[in-house]
């Protein structure tokens, strides 16, 4: 399992890598009001949220297998 824990948070991080490198970042820079919020600021901080919540979703998965593996 510490191999899988690993291996997604390489993907997690190589695809938070490419979500906020320039070519995907200059796509979404346009003078477009979401709700009253520039596209680009909502853009970074849907990713940047996504990536939070994938990140805590790893951790407890990795924990609770974890805590499994102790109790057995």
């Amino acid at each position: 399992m510490k191999q899988r824990v690993s291996e997604y948070t390489i993907i997690l991080f190589i695809a938070s890598l490419l979500a906020l490198n320039y070519p995907l970042l200059s796509s979404v820079n346009h003078l477009v009001l979401i709700l009253g919020i520039p596209l680009l600021y909502l853009y970074i901080f849907l990713i940047w949220s996504a990536i939070i919540v994938f990140m805590a979703l790893i951790s407890e998965r990795a924990a609770r297998h974890s805590d499994d593996r102790t109790d057995s």
